[in-house]
């Protein structure tokens, strides 16, 4: 694994697109003093993580983006794009060819890519941890860095053998599992005390539910004692409705005899078709009574049928 090419677009010095490829064997970048050559390990540290304006010499992240000069006018984007080589599979990635961007804007958004798929700043650390060649890896070593090295600070030589050991993952994996550990036993606490102040109301809601079982039976019977008064009277009513229209059967045959009787009984005759026609109209009322009272049966009924399945559903 080895670093191919960089490409920088408005980074520091770097106003227009340039490209500077990378052979097997050993580069160098030769300059003057001012010329860059500086903003070369500054673009590869950046792309691959770095958060430090002071790791970038700078005293703010923007002032990696190109601030123009007096021919040119300032950028609006800094960008750089570090290809790897990965054809031995050193990358937890299916690809032979690995490469990372990372773009920032003045407005200070900042956006993170691996091979052209968005990614975050995470991912692209978890990508190159225990390879060396992170931000914090040993890959990269700028002035000052030998001194620290191999100076007494056990903390700073700690972590070299560590990224060189290839055991910083485990360490950042076992960080993350003792942080989510913590998180679980805070949220088992939180469900402890809800549990027990559950268990206070406890009697209460027993009561509660006594007493709302209580008036549910009762209801119910009420409404079932309702629909059957409801249908006694529709029973009534149509056994009142039988006889009349039997009446009236029987007053039409008694008219049919005393038909040979009309003129000299034409005055019963009239009272007898008075009555008819009062039984009638009784019998009009009775069958509209009838079609009330079993529209009312059916909705009886209805609501019966709804009372019966939001009982079930309180219950």
């Amino acid at each position: 694994m080895f670093f191919k090419r960089i490409e920088m677009q408005g980074f520091k010095s770097f106003a227009e697109p340039v490209t500077i490829e990378f052979d097997r064997g050993i580069t160098c970048v030769v300059g003057p003093n001012g010329s860059g050559k500086s903003n070369i390990s500054d673009a590869i540290r950046w792309v691959l993580g770095e958060q430090s304006p002071k790791m970038l010499r700078g005293s703010r992240m923007d002032d990696v983006i190109f601030a123009g000069t007096a021919s040119r006018k300032s950028r609006g984007m800094a960008e750089v794009t570090l290809v790897i080589d990965n054809s031995d599979n050193m990358l937890p990635i299916e690809y032979s060819e690995v490469a990372i961007t990372r773009r920032m804007y003045r407005s200070g958004e900042s956006e993170y890519a691996i091979n052209g798929n968005s990614c975050r700043m995470k991912d692209i650390r978890e990508l190159l941890m225990d390879t060396g060649i992170g931000v914090d890896g040993y890959s990269l070593i700028g002035q000052g860095k030998i001194s620290e090295i191999i100076s007494n600070k056990t903390e700073s030589i700690r972590e070299i053998f560590e990224e060189t050991a290839g055991i910083v993952s485990y360490r950042s994996k076992k960080a993350e599992a003792e942080r989510k550990l913590a998180a679980a036993s805070d949220n088992m606490a939180r469900v402890t005390d809800i549990i027990s102040e559950i268990e206070g109301r406890i009697d209460g809601l027993r009561e509660d539910s006594a007493k709302a079982t209580e008036y549910l039976t009762l209801r119910d019977r009420h409404k079932q004692l309702e629909v059957n008064i409801t249908v006694r009277n529709i029973d009534d009513i149509q056994e009142k409705a039988t006889q009349t229209a039997q009446e009236a059967a029987q007053l039409e045959s008694e008219l049919k005899a005393s038909y040979e009787e009309r003129e000299t009984r034409d005055k019963e005759a009239r009272e007898c078709r008075a009555k008819i026609q009062e039984l009638e109209e009784q019998y009009r009322q009775a069958d509209e009574e009838l079609k009330e009272n079993t529209e009312r049966a059916n909705r009886l009924t209805g609501e019966k049928n709804v009372s019966r399945e939001r009982l079930a559903g309180m219950e």
